[in-house]
C-alpha cells in the first residue's frame, strides 16, 4: 500500500530535502487556472518536492566575489537535471503503485498560448472555458497547502528547514495519500529587511495582497511592483549593468506604478523585458548559465534568510 510515509523515505533517498502533500480539497476554491484538477481530472493528492539551495551559493553575490554559484546550482541545476530526475523517479514509484503522476515544472505554462502563458481561461470550440495548456498553479501556495511552508511579507516560500532557500516541483497524483498539516506557526516576522534590500523599490511596506484560500488558510504577502521586480530580475540595477542601461533602470525604480522618475508613462513590463535582455551584457549570454539574470537579484531572498538566520527561525538542517 502506497503512503506519504514511503514516499517522503524514497525521496530523502533519491536526494529531495522537503516533501510535503495537500489533499486536492484543499485547491477546491481556486480559479481553474490554478487548479490541479485542470492537470489531472481525477486527482486526489498533490505533492510538493523541495530542494535547497546552499547558503554557501548566496555567500559570494553577498560579498561580491562569486555570482555564478546561484544561477547554476541554485537555479539551472535544480531546475534542468535534479529536480526532473527526482520528480521521475517519485512518479515512477507511485505508478508502480497502480496510480497515475502527472509531473509539473517550472517550465509547464511554455506551451499553448506563448512563452508567457499563465493558464488564463480560453473558450473551447462549444463557448465554454477551460484553462489553456498547460496551465501552471501558483507553486509557493501550492507548496502552504502541501504543508511545507509559509508564505513571507516578501512573497517568497518560506520554511522552517531553510527560510526562503529552495525550490520547489510538484505531483499530482490520483492516489489517495495522507496529507501534511497545514504550518500556522509564523514563520516571517516582519522585519522588512526584505523591503529595504530590494535594488529595484519593488516590494510595499505597507500594501498588501493577501490571498484567502476559503476553509484552507490565510495568506498574507506584501503588494509588488511587477514592473520594477522585472527590472531588478532582469539585471537593470546590478553591479554589471552599463551605465546607459542602469539609466534606463533607476529612471523607472525611483518613479511611481504608472510614471518614470522623468515624467513620462512607464514602458509595460513586457517592454521592460525585451529592453532589458537585449541590453545587459550578462543577459544576452543567459543561456549560457541558463538562467544568467537571476545572477544579482534575489536579495529580497539573502536578506530574509541572513535575518532568520540571526534570529533562529531556521532550522538549518535536511530532513
Amino acid at each position: 500500500m502506497l503512503t506519504s510515509a514511503l514516499l517522503k523515505e524514497a525521496a530523502k533517498d533519491w536526494g529531495a530535502d522537503l516533501l510535503g502533500v495537500g489533499s486536492i480539497e484543499r485547491w477546491d476554491s481556486a480559479p481553474a487556472e490554478n487548479d490541479p484538477r485542470a492537470i489531472m481530472p481525477g486527482a486526489k493528492s498533490v505533492i510538493c518536492i523541495g530542494f535547497r539551495i546552499h547558503r554557501g551559493s548566496h555567500r559570494g553575490v553577498e560579498e561580491g566575489t562569486y555570482f555564478s554559484s546561484y544561477t547554476l546550482t541554485g537555479f539551472a541545476d535544480l531546475n534542468n537535471i535534479i529536480a526532473p530526475t527526482v520528480q521521475r523517479k517519485a512518479a515512477s514509484f507511485i505508478e508502480d503503485y497502480g496510480y497515475e503522476a502527472a509531473t509539473v515544472m517550472y517550465h509547464a505554462n511554455r506551451f499553448g498560448g506563448g512563452k508567457y502563458n499563465t493558464g488564463r481561461a480560453a473558450l473551447r470550440e462549444d463557448g465554454t472555458e477551460k484553462p489553456k495548456p498547460d496551465i501552471l498553479f501558483n507553486f509557493r501556495i501550492g507548496a502552504v497547502l502541501c504543508g511545507v511552508g509559509q508564505i513571507g511579507h516578501n512573497r517568497l516560500l518560506l520554511t522552517p528547514q531553510f527560510g526562503p532557500s529552495q525550490r520547489v516541483y510538484f505531483i499530482v497524483t490520483d492516489a489517495p495519500l495522507e496529507p501534511d498539516p497545514i504550518i500556522t506557526e509564523p514563520l516571517c516576522d516582519g522585519c522588512l529587511e526584505c523591503v529595504r534590500k530590494c535594488p529595484a523599490k519593488a516590494l510595499s511596506a505597507a500594501e498588501f495582497d493577501n490571498v484567502e484560500v476559503t476553509g484552507v488558510t490565510s495568506i498574507k504577502r506584501c503588494a509588488i511592483d511587477t514592473g520594477k521586480c522585472t527590472v531588478g530580475h532582469y539585471g537593470g540595477v546590478s553591479p554589471f549593468t552599463p551605465a546607459e542601461v542602469l539609466a534606463y533602470s533607476k529612471n523607472i525604480v525611483d518613479g511611481t506604478a504608472t510614471t518614470c522618475a522623468d515624467g513620462t508613462a512607464r514602458p509595460p513590463d513586457a517592454e521592460i523585458v525585451d529592453y532589458l535582455e537585449k541590453n545587459v551584457t550578462y543577459t544576452k549570454s543567459a543561456y549560457d548559465f541558463t538562467y544568467g539574470p537571476a545572477v544579482v537579484c534575489a536579495s529580497c531572498i539573502r536578506s530574509c534568510l541572513a535575518h532568520l538566520e540571526k534570529v533562529g527561525r531556521v532550522q538549518k538542517k535536511r530532513v
